[in-house]
């Protein structure tokens, strides 16, 4: 299964590689990585660097590497990865080739003279960078997002060089989206999804007639009248905000008295029904989707093996998704 692979490309000032930022921060807002694939030839590209480093937060990884990324895949697992960009990164490997020379102080980076050696050196470098890059996306837990740039839209190239990188970029480019999950095309910095998601080759499968759903939904309501004892280590209560877009869930403890009743920390008896006498939440949840909801709490929520049960997680799953459901659906959510 290979990795999950973004591209956003378009032209100069487009806003793509910020829209790749917010992107990237969005699906993994506490620990992405920027792999920077440029290399730092002058003073004014320095100061470029150090300005876009400042608008990252502390919670970014910065790695430098101009030829083999692949090379990083430890630290890649669970993780997005900004690519940022494919076309500085296809200019070191037409260095490498030596269809243009590096720039060396203050003499800029120079094309070959030889057409033969430049259109060899091109293929070389359009075949190197493809077969990395598709090294890259065999690990099937990391998520990718290249930034590229349309250069082939713009004037047209003065020299043999320039116009063989021209060719190898758009080649680069149809071999990446031909991979990507989603490719997206940024015009004046809106986005303009171009591909999206696959839908399920297996679909359409049987689903439930109207007769099928109506009594689905007598059945839950039976099950929701069903009595049910709460857990003394404590429960969950959940709701949405949709003008945030998330769902919220608090946690709260409890005790259980003499009696065997359940109360809150001063004693006094909590109703699973009732909002009265609630406590302070112990911990608060927000997340965009069930998915993200349930990995908070139970894979990263530092208390959940001591306070969480098989009826909370039970119980926890199949809320979130009806949250969900209604989240997405602009409708009403009652908690069961």
């Amino acid at each position: 299964m290979p990795a999950t692979v973004y591209l956003i490309t378009g032209g100069c000032r487009s806003g793509k590689s910020s829209h790749a930022q917010a992107l990237c921060e969005k699906i993994c807002p506490t620990n992405p990585i920027y792999l920077a694939t440029s290399k730092v030839w002058d003073d004014d590209f320095k100061d470029r660097v150090k300005r876009h480093q400042s608008e990252r937060g502390d919670q970014w990884t910065t790695i430098e590497e101009p030829l083999h990324p692949s090379k990083h895949s430890d630290a890649f697992g669970g993780r997005a990865i900004l690519v940022d960009c494919l076309t500085l990164w296809l200019t070191n490997y037409f260095m490498e080739m030596g269809a243009f020379t590096e720039p060396d102080g203050e003499t800029d980076a120079k094309a070959s003279n030889n057409d033969e050696n430049i259109s060899k050196a091109s293929e070389q470098a359009l075949t190197k960078i493809k077969a990395e890059f598709d090294k890259m996306i065999t690990q099937w837990d990391a998520t990718f997002i290249f930034v590229s740039n349309e250069i082939g839209s713009g004037l047209h190239a003065e020299n043999a060089a320039s116009r063989k990188f021209v060719d190898a970029q758009g080649w680069l480019n149809q071999h990446v989206a031909s991979k990507a999950n989603m490719v997206t095309h940024m015009v004046a910095g809106v986005p303009n999804n171009i591909k999206q998601f696959p839908g399920e080759s297996r679909d359409p499968l049987k689903a439930p007639n109207s007769q099928d759903l109506v009594e689905c939904a007598m059945l839950d309501k039976l099950l929701a009248t069903r009595p049910l004892m709460m857990d003394d280590k404590g429960y969950f209560m959940m709701k949405l905000d949709h003008a945030k877009g998330v769902i919220c869930v608090t946690y709260h403890s409890c005790i259980k008295n003499d009696k065997g009743e359940i109360c809150d920390v001063r004693g006094k008896k909590i109703s699973c029904c009732s909002c009265n006498n609630r406590p302070e939440p112990m911990e608060t949840f927000e997340a965009r989707t069930a998915k993200e909801l349930t990995v908070n709490i139970f894979e990263r929520w530092e208390h959940a093996k001591d306070l969480v049960t098989v009826g909370h997680a039970a119980y926890i799953g199949r809320e979130a998704q009806r949250a969900e459901q209604c989240l997405f659906a602009g409708k009403f959510y009652q908690q069961d």
